[in-house]
């Protein structure tokens, strides 16, 4: 079961854990778990005022990091996504934005996506737009070095 820290705990620096601001928006440090003990970490980060703001990690009920989010403070939706493979080489890395629609938040991946083998050499390149796959291509060795 999912479930967010709760707000008893003590100080971390000057900052406190899952706070919220005086208009009841998330606010500094946040830790989410697994279970209801807070050991298993599912995800950790921080809000300001209601927003992802900053590295975001996110983690496997193993304790192993599954995935990196890279708010982007100029570019607000933005954000530099990592994948992991179970053995913690990177999997795929790429872009993606939140967009507020009239039907509520959406979130796509865009642009190039670098994919990787599990041993961490890169294979191939996929091309997204409004989150679908346009084309998706081999590496060839020669266009690393041009």
């Amino acid at each position: 079961m999912l479930t967010a820290c709760s707000a008893t705990h003590g100080k971390i620096g000057s900052w406190s854990r899952n706070r919220h601001d005086r208009a009841g928006e998330r606010h500094g440090p946040w830790y989410s778990y697994y279970d209801t003990n807070n050991q298993l970490l599912t995800s950790k980060g921080r809000f300001k005022h209601g927003r992802m703001v900053g590295r975001w990690r996110y983690f496997t009920p193993g304790a192993g990091l599954e995935q990196v989010e890279r708010f982007h403070k100029l570019r607000p939706g933005f954000v530099t996504i990592t994948y992991y493979h179970p053995n913690g080489q990177i999997a795929r890395r790429g872009r993606a934005r939140y967009v507020n629609e009239s039907d509520g938040l959406r979130f796509y991946w865009f642009g190039n996506w670098m994919v990787y083998a599990a041993d961490g050499k890169a294979a191939k390149v996929e091309t997204y737009e409004v989150g679908r796959l346009l084309y998706s291509r081999p590496l060839q060795l020669n266009l690393l070095f041009e």
